[in-house]
């Protein structure tokens, strides 16, 4: 199976050619073009025939039609020999080195998978050590497990550096190629035309989302036939309207589900995402169905216009499958918040299996996505609040997206809920707590066993939200609402129905209406402050958690019925 490139989704293959024949075909043509040019010299000369006479004037007639049949296979001539000889130039500068590169990048991938499992085998066993290992041996197994991760990330790094050469010189030749066809073909709808190519071009070496906003907003007359020829371009990238995005998406989907030979889960995803599209109202604002690992979509619920613009961000081993219950949370949050309200259901990185988790390569590979998702928003929508909602992993990538910058990326408030742990890293730290940085907040329910293993096993994300200078606490533990209604609390560590493992369902999830923690998180994006206080009326703190309060409040350590 072939693999494909991680940027451009091109397949990695070696690329026919051969400049030896290329350059016999351009000096063939340049030769029929010279003798086709003496031909038609002669027909000058016959028009130039002096005397008169039926014949003379004949022949006169006939070397003047000659003569212009001629002109045409002349420049007909020069062309193809123009364009071949273009083609062949780029063939030989681009084409040749990526063919080059074909099993150095079969050598690096094979290395990637190998140090990728050796991490997941190290990470697993540091995971479980934890929960019963000596001193030594968890010191032991969490060193293992660094190393192995350290040989991970210097291997996907010499590998994504190859990748981003092959695709270097695969596009280039890539533009030649269909600037080549277009060129011989006359410009037929197969390729885009000239202006709309350099229009590509430009869009995908902007610098940022508003530049690409900027140059799609200055070309009206090309933004058709770039949606129409490119939509897997168009319909993902950042600073390009969302109405437009979502339109070529929507396209994409309805098309792929007609098909006969998809494999069963990208079928059950598509069909997930169809229902949301056309029972709830989602619009496709991001689709790759061919993803690093898995597919990726975004789903936005509500007004395009909207003043206030919450993401959600999931967490380790979600999956677009799991698209219908985040959109159930996302309605929830827009009926809570009011009009004006939109919110993103945001599947956009290939999130951690449990062996993964620990380490930050899931959230490092998914923080630059949603990093240009929120410029993109910022871009697009200036006056609007800009908000992230981040369970679990999630929390880890958003951190790393948001603290990639000091002025937060434009976000408001980000709100954390059963945290895996935020990055170690100093400078995303400090750019957290800058004077730009959003507002943060975090919950972590009482029942909750897997965020804390979360961050006191994570190698790169072990801090606690609540660590940093400014956060608001607040509760997940069951209250009550402004009304005197009962609310939930969270039964572990799931974002809905669930608690901490897959067999047990329970209702309550951080993410679910009903909870306090739901509660609370819309009430932090309509108003700006939780909605209930800690530790409040109707709190339901777990028994062995009293039990530890008490304990460490007496100093008494004995049995408690």
């Amino acid at each position: 199976m072939s693999l494909i490139s991680p940027n451009r989704g091109y397949p990695l293959e070696r690329i026919e050619g051969d400049t030896g024949s290329m350059s016999w075909w351009v000096s063939r043509f340049d030769n029929i073009g010279d003798r086709v040019g003496d031909l038609r010299a002669r027909m000058h000369e016959v028009r130039g025939l002096p005397g008169k006479g039926q014949s003379i004037t004949a022949s006169r007639d006939d070397a003047l039609e000659t003569s212009t049949a001629l002109t045409a296979d002349i420049v007909e001539a020069e062309h193809l020999s123009t364009v071949l000889a273009r083609y062949s130039d780029a063939f030989t500068a681009h084409a040749e080195p990526a063919n080059r590169m074909v099993d150095e990048i079969e050598d690096a991938h094979a290395r990637a998978r190998s140090a990728d499992a050796a991490f997941q085998h190290a990470g697993q066993n540091a995971l479980w050590t934890s929960y019963s290992g000596t001193p030594e041996e968890i010191a032991a197994a969490d060193r293992v497990a660094g190393d192995a991760a350290a040989d991970k990330a210097a291997a996907q790094s010499a590998l994504d550096d190859l990748w981003a050469t092959w695709e270097s010189h695969y596009s280039q030749w890539d533009a030649a190629y269909d600037a080549a066809m277009s060129a011989l073909a006359g410009g037929t709808e197969v390729t885009l035309t000239h202006d709309a190519r350099d229009l590509l071009d430009q869009l995908l070496a902007a610098d940022d989302p508003a530049a690409v906003l900027a140059l799609w907003r200055a070309h009206p007359e090309l933004r058709d036939e770039l949606a129409q020829k490119h939509p897997e371009i168009i319909g993902n990238l950042d600073g390009i309207p969302f109405d437009v995005r979502a339109e070529v998406n929507e396209a994409r989907v309805r098309d792929l589900r007609s098909r006969k030979d998809l494999d069963a889960t990208l079928a059950t995803e598509l069909d997930v995402l169809w229902n949301e599209m056309q029972k709830h109202g989602g619009r496709l604002i991001s689709f790759d169905p061919h993803g690093a690992e898995q597919t990726t979509a975004a789903l936005w619920y509500g007004p395009f216009d909207a003043t206030t613009v919450s993401t959600l961000v999931p967490g380790m081993m979600s999956q677009v499958s799991e698209m219908a219950e985040w959109g159930v949370s996302a309605r929830d949050l827009n009926q809570f918040v009011g009009s004006g309200s939109a919110t993103i259901a945001w599947f956009g990185y290939d999130s951690p299996n449990f062996a993964e988790e620990p380490a930050m390569s899931r959230a490092q590979n998914g923080a630059p996505a949603l990093r240009s998702l929120l410029q993109g928003l910022d871009a697009i929508l200036p006056d609007s609040e800009i908000d992230v909602v981040a369970h679990s992993y999630g929390s880890t990538t958003a951190a790393l997206a948001i603290g990639s910058a000091s002025d937060g990326l434009g976000v408001d408030k980000f709100i954390t809920v059963g945290s895996a742990g935020l990055p170690d890293d100093e400078d995303v730290r400090a750019n957290l707590q800058s004077a730009d940085a959003p507002r943060i907040y975090a919950t972590m329910s009482e029942r909750d066993f897997w965020a804390p293993v979360g961050q006191g096993t994570g190698f790169g994300h072990g801090t606690s939200p609540t660590s940093l200078d400014g956060v608001t606490e607040f509760d997940s533990n069951g209250g009550v609402d402004a009304d005197g209604g009962t609310l939930l609390p969270t039964p572990g560590h799931s974002a809905h129905g669930g608690a901490n493992f897959p067999w047990e369902s329970s209702p309550g999830g951080y993410l679910q209406k009903g909870s306090e923690s739901f509660y609370n998180v819309s009430s932090i994006i309509a108003t700006g402050e939780p909605g209930t206080e800690p530790g409040g009326e109707g709190t339901d703190i777990p028994f062995w958690t009293k039990v530890l309060e008490i304990q460490a409040q007496t100093g008494s350590y004995g049995y408690y019925y």
